[in-house]
């Protein structure tokens, strides 16, 4: 769960009076799944629930009509908490790490993944993993959906997603830090980033896409890049505006769309997520709205 407090001029080591304050069911993939839901695109959840104090995460979710499929583990429910200031507009994350999973949970999930895999056209794979999971956990699950001709998205970081870009997924979405931090980039310049783009997709990944914060995102493939700049608007959180960035690209992907208009659907949902507060996320009224005012640029 995301508990989300809202704070006008956070003050660091100081008192702070608290305005506003809301719980969301949250984690990277269950928020692409709250904007797919939310937006009317058809999609399944799937991953491992813990045992202890899941009842609220779980009855929101069926009350927000999100499909979610989970194996039960011994452990409890995390708590990501987050301070938004009003002033400033920035959000200050402090998430924790999930409980323990065993090997034997792990199979079981392997197990239930492999049953649907063949009914799926895009697996995206996102965040973080909990105790007792390797690093290489992603590469094996994108090797396994490669088999099955299964469009990969990646959305990790540091040794996750440098293990998981070994299995070639179709596209990874990084933040510009992650993407800095994993390739040893000291730089924003456009001219460096797509130097080491290029690299990627030389090694296999179809398409990169990269989300910059207030500079937007930018998206890359063999032949084409473009990026976007965000629209202005009244930022009211940014918990899930990465996450829901993927779920643009992932209908645009289901609309066999082409590379800008992925980029443009993206930024589209993460601009209805960035004016909603908490972790609620895009609605379909806010895409159709932003997706008629974003632009894109063609930088090659």
């Amino acid at each position: 769960m995301d508990k989300t407090l809202t704070i006008s001029d956070f003050t660091y080591g100081g008192m702070n009076r608290v305005t506003e304050k809301r719980a969301d069911p949250s984690g990277k993939g269950v928020n692409i799944s709250i904007a797919l839901t939310q937006i009317g695109v058809p999609v399944r959840t799937l991953g491992l629930e813990y045992a202890n104090g899941s009842e609220e995460f779980r009855e929101t979710l069926e009350q927000l009509g999100v499909c979610y499929e989970s194996l039960v583990v011994p452990g409890t429910l995390r708590e990501n908490n987050k301070v938004y200031d009003t002033k400033t507009k920035v959000t200050t994350e402090l998430n924790q790490k999930g409980d323990f999973v065993s090997e034997e949970a792990l199979k079981r999930f392997d197990k239930f993944l492999d049953s649907v895999l063949g009914e799926l056209d895009i697996l995206v794979i996102t965040g973080s993993v909990p105790q007792g999971v390797e690093k290489d956990y992603y590469y094996k699950l994108i090797q396994r959906a490669n088999e099955r001709r299964v469009k990969c998205i990646l959305d990790a970081e540091g040794d996750l997603m440098l293990e998981g870009l070994k299995a070639n997924p179709y596209l990874i979405k990084p933040n510009l830090y992650e993407f800095q931090m994993a390739f040893g980039l000291k730089t924003k310049e456009q001219k460096a980033i797509l130097e080491i783009c290029d690299k990627i997709i030389a090694q296999g990944v179809e398409i990169v896409c990269l989300s910059m914060g207030g500079d937007g995102a930018m998206i890359v493939n063999s032949q084409e890049a473009y990026i976007c700049k965000p629209t202005p608007i009244d930022v009211k959180s940014t918990a899930g505006a990465g996450d829901s960035l993927v779920a643009g690209m992932c209908i645009a992907m289901e609309e066999g769309r082409d590379l800008g208009t992925m980029l443009r659907y993206g930024v589209s949902v993460a601009q209805g997520s960035l004016v909603r507060e908490g972790t609620q996320l895009c609605t379909k009224e806010n895409f159709e709205y932003f997706r008629e005012i974003v632009k894109v640029e063609k930088i090659r």
